[in-house]
């Protein structure tokens, strides 16, 4: 019990990483998806067992994973990209709570705590742009709205893809990530020679980097996760999540200068408080 535990929590703290990834890495969100994609495929076709990626490849469930985990990769690269580290994560963090729907838990009106906390965030978002009003007009400012409309479908995803990796039985887990990747990696590549015009725009040290950096973070990150998802039950797994959203603020302050305010606080206390209280 205690190595999937030390997974989750070892995932969690990579995987929060992703917010500041994104926004400092310099490209265009098709580039970093098609980064991640083949960072992903190529470190875990080194440790797949091919016979059971031949006789799952085309299953029913790998391919439902492959699209879900594709929609995944773009909801989540829009919705950091669009909100400060700590709030996107936070919000992300629903998704233990949609992981206890799902699997059958009841509603109850502790998860209102959840809404709570995102209108907190918008809130302070109002506030900040009110006090910054010219600023505001001078720049970009990103679409808050927007951007947690996307975290919020990145959490469904990332539920659904807990029970989706539950349902493909297999004792490497690199097995899953290599599902989970390649048909995305397929179809994203495929776009780009169609579109003729992407891979002309790549900016190869960013690229390299970005390779680099996902392989080393994320798939690692998620081979730890989908070995603690195939290991711990729900009432377990989704607790554990918590633990990314408190790195995320760690990592926004001291590699981003990100400011804490009493709304960030307080709605991530109640997305915290609503996950802890929630039936199990």
């Amino acid at each position: 019990m205690l190595t999937p535990i030390l997974s989750m929590l070892t995932s969690e703290s990579l995987l929060s990483l992703y917010p500041l990834f994104v926004k400092k890495i310099g490209l265009s969100l098709i580039h970093q998806v098609w980064t991640r994609l083949l960072a992903y495929v190529v470190i875990s076709a080194i440790f797949v067992d091919w016979s059971f990626i031949c006789s799952s490849f085309f299953s029913m469930d790998a391919l439902i994973l492959a699209v879900i985990n594709l929609s995944h990769i773009f909801f989540s690269y829009e919705g950091f990209r669009n909100l400060d580290s700590g709030v996107s994560f936070a919000i992300f963090n629903t998704y233990p709570l949609m992981i206890l729907l799902i699997a059958g838990v009841l509603w109850n009106n502790v998860y209102l705590l959840v809404l709570a906390g995102l209108a907190l965030f918008v809130l302070g978002e109002v506030r900040d742009q009110k006090s910054n009003e010219q600023k505001v007009n001078n720049q970009n400012n990103p679409d808050f709205i927007y951007g947690i409309i996307m975290v919020l479908f990145a959490a469904l995803t990332e539920a659904l893809i807990y029970f989706m990796v539950r349902r493909i039985k297999t004792d490497n887990h690199w097995n899953h990530v290599f599902l989970s990747y390649m048909v995305g990696l397929v179809a994203m590549t495929s776009y780009m020679v169609y579109s003729n015009n992407d891979f002309g725009k790549m900016v190869v040290p960013r690229m390299s980097l970005a390779v680099g950096l996902n392989g080393f973070i994320g798939a690692t990150a998620y081979f730890l996760r989908f070995f603690a998802a195939s290991n711990l039950e729900a009432s377990i797994f989704a607790p554990l999540a918590y633990f990314g959203m408190v790195m995320s603020y760690v990592y926004g302050i001291v590699f981003n200068q990100e400011k804490l305010s009493w709304e960030k606080v307080g709605g991530t206390l109640c997305i915290l408080a609503a996950n802890y209280l929630a039936p199990r």
